[in-house]
């Protein structure tokens, strides 16, 4: 009797210490590809204010956009309203990626930085943070927002 309580003991000890996990499956995934939003969520404040938050899954009536990114270090965002795309689209971006950190440039006459942290990346979900504190001196005020946006590979 003890040794079947041993052996069944050492067996669930073996399945306790092993898993599945969907991380392994998606060690290799890569950012290239299209990625369409899917759930858009933070907060944002004005001199200390108090927060405004939102959480807006899309499509959102009918609009959302998408990111592609080539693998060469160029992003392209489309933005769709009812299966059309926008007259603002496409933007383009350039990127890098440094361990879990994505910098995308918007190339255009009046470039904006965007630094965020990949949160998750899998071969169908991809998960972006960004925390910004800005002073807009032109309306003499600060600004500090929080954003997470969540991806569906398509």
């Amino acid at each position: 009797m003890k040794k079947l309580f041993l052996i069944v003991a050492a067996m669930f000890a073996a399945v306790s210490f092993s898993a599945c996990s969907d991380d392994d499956d998606n060690k290799d995934a890569s950012i290239v590809g299209t990625w369409q939003i899917t759930l858009d969520e933070g907060w944002e404040t004005f001199n200390s204010s108090t927060p405004r938050h939102w959480s807006e899954p899309y499509p959102s009536d009918g609009y959302y956009y998408t990111y592609t990114f080539d693998g060469k270090g160029s992003c392209i965002s489309n933005m769709y309203t009812n299966g059309r795309e926008d007259e603002d689209s496409p933007i383009h971006y350039t990127y890098s990626i440094s361990g879990n950190t994505l910098i995308m440039n918007e190339q255009s006459n009046d470039p904006i930085k965007y630094v965020y942290e990949i949160k998750k990346l899998t071969n169908s979900e991809l998960i972006l943070f960004i925390h910004e504190e800005e002073w807009f001196e032109a309306e003499n005020r600060t600004g500090e927002y929080e954003q997470t946006e969540t991806f569906k590979r398509l």
